[in-house]
């Protein structure tokens, strides 16, 4: 396999194992990822649009969802007033607890499950990867 199939496969991957796995029945994949985005203290609507892979409309209709289900609530930026913000709320921060606490489950398991001698040289190359995709913008 190539490089690009390898990424693809990953991906695909990688999304099965977010439904079957750390979301939970009834929630969706991308609230799983929403909620897993939004950092405890705010992210601000473009960078969390950015990060998604999502328009800016697309993420509005999303958060509204969000808001619906008294997840997560929007505030406009103290210093900027262009700039919103979003936040999670109590049941917001509960669910994405519980997300989080499957999530380390699953990596230990996988981790655990890596041969103790490559452990080290397969978490190197999942961050180099992963800081790699951060700054890379497929034209």
């Amino acid at each position: 396999m190539d490089f690009g199939e390898l990424l693809n496969e990953l991906a695909v991957s990688l999304n099965a194992i977010h439904r079957r796995d750390i979301c939970g029945k009834g929630e969706t994949l991308a609230l799983c990822f929403m909620l897993s985005s939004i950092q405890n203290k705010g992210i601000h609507m473009s960078s969390l649009a950015y990060k998604l892979g999502v328009d800016n409309s697309t993420l509005t209709r999303l958060i509204e969802n969000l808001e619906r289900k008294n997840l997560a609530f929007r505030q406009r930026d103290e210093h900027d007033k262009r700039i919103i913000n979003v936040f999670l709320t109590n049941n917001g921060e509960e669910l994405m607890l519980k997300f989080s606490d499957r999530i380390e489950f699953l990596g230990k398991n996988i981790f655990d499950d890596i041969p103790m001698d490559k452990r080290e040289s397969v978490k190197e190359a999942l961050e180099l990867l992963l800081w790699h995709l951060a700054r890379k913008d497929v034209k």
